[in-house]
């Protein structure tokens, strides 16, 4: 009990954060200089997924396959193992030797697939291949991000033991700021030419700081109001 009132209240201090990062993000997309063509490569990626997603059947088993893979990188990362692996469009499944909050929430903000993507790009990069080569991997990384968000909003909308087992008030919050930090650095890795990653941080926890100050005052601002009221 004492473990679900302490999530609940860590989701509630997340929220002004989520709106930090996001008002954070927005302003960082909007001062940046960016390298030439990249963003249409990469809005041109989210584009194509979106008219798959919209004409055609959903990649289901690819999001499953992706969800139930993340859950056993996040659990070697963290010093687990792997006992078995299960996925079909149906559902998945994975059993592991460890588990956390991170482990348990990882496929909701982590996009394997769009991660896999900028590992080719470093790579294509390192190695001085051509604009076409790493336009490419731009554009499948617009396309890779897209199917995690609208794939995970889907999801999100049934019910996912993951979900339940942490609790939605700390999952929802958490997996939003997420969601924001990798989108963020996304944009620093593939289209910026100009970005400072530890300053849009800084950032965000700034303008969360802000909100949660703003949000203190109001409530204090209407108590005292209210106790004058009273007093009158």
């Amino acid at each position: 009990m004492i473990k679900k009132i302490a999530k609940i209240g860590l989701g509630l201090a997340l929220v002004p954060f989520c709106l930090g990062f996001l008002w954070q993000l927005f302003s960082t997309i909007f001062s940046l200089s960016y390298r030439p063509d990249t963003p249409y490569y990469f809005a041109a990626g989210g584009i194509a997924y979106l008219t798959v997603h919209v004409l055609f059947k959903k990649p289901v088993l690819t999001y499953v396959f992706g969800h139930e893979l993340t859950h056993a990188f996040f659990t070697l990362l963290f010093g687990g193992s792997v006992k078995s692996f299960h996925a079909s469009d149906r559902g998945g499944r994975v059993v592991v030797t460890k588990s956390n909050f991170i482990i348990t929430l990882a496929p909701y903000f982590f996009p394997i697939y769009t991660f896999g993507a900028l590992i080719f790009y470093g790579i294509a990069r390192s190695t001085g291949a051509g604009n076409s080569a790493i336009n490419t991997v731009i554009f499948l990384s617009g396309a890779g991000f897209t199917f995690h968000l609208m794939l995970t909003l889907i999801f999100l909308q049934t019910d996912q033991n993951d979900i339940r087992e942490q609790g939605a008030l700390f999952s929802y919050p958490l997996i939003f700021l997420f969601n924001i930090i990798f989108a963020a650095l996304l944009v620093d890795i593939c289209l910026a030419e100009n970005m400072n990653y530890l300053e849009f941080l800084a950032g965000g926890i700034m303008k969360a700081v802000k909100l949660t100050e703003y949000g203190f005052a109001s409530v204090f601002g209407l108590i005292e109001k209210s106790g004058a009221a009273n007093r009158l």
